[in-house]
């Protein structure tokens, strides 16, 4: 019985190391536009204001197009982490919240790195993360965190 407390504290611990060092393997993900685009650089809260729906357009551009990876992928779920300190369970609960009230749309979702590449090349007013490795002379970086 001594040995089977023992091993419990030591996957306890081993378990709390694990959870510690999990933000070090966070994907690294950066806010992007087409080369083309007016889209100057953006903070957090601006970045945040546009992927909740608390705002759709930027002073001086217009109206941006918002783009979002589909749930369950590690740069999103890094994104939505950083940019507005909710979880993916807590943006989708979010969503569903203001579709049902009618207070709102989602960004749309692009099924993978490479369309949302060919979505900002066809909509210079079209904003969308990415993984930092991602990123060639065709996007420009609006945000780093």
């Amino acid at each position: 019985m001594k040995h089977l407390k023992t091993s419990a504290r030591s996957l306890f611990a081993a378990c709390a190391l694990v959870g510690l060092h999990a933000g070090a393997f966070a994907a690294e993900w950066v806010l992007v536009a087409s080369a083309k685009s007016s889209v100057r650089n953006l903070d957090m809260a601006t970045a945040e204001s546009l992927y909740m729906g608390k705002t759709s357009e930027l002073p001086g551009v217009g109206a941006i197009a918002v783009h979002d990876l589909p749930e369950g992928n590690a740069v999103r779920d890094a994104f939505y982490q950083e940019t507005s300190n909710k979880n993916a369970s807590a943006i989708k609960a979010y969503w569903s919240r203001m579709i049902f009230t009618g207070k709102g749309q989602p960004p749309k979702v692009v099924e993978s790195s490479a369309a949302l590449k060919k979505a900002l090349a066809a909509n210079p007013s079209a904003i969308g993360y990415l993984e930092k490795s991602a990123v060639d002379a065709s996007l420009k970086v609006l945000l780093a965190p």
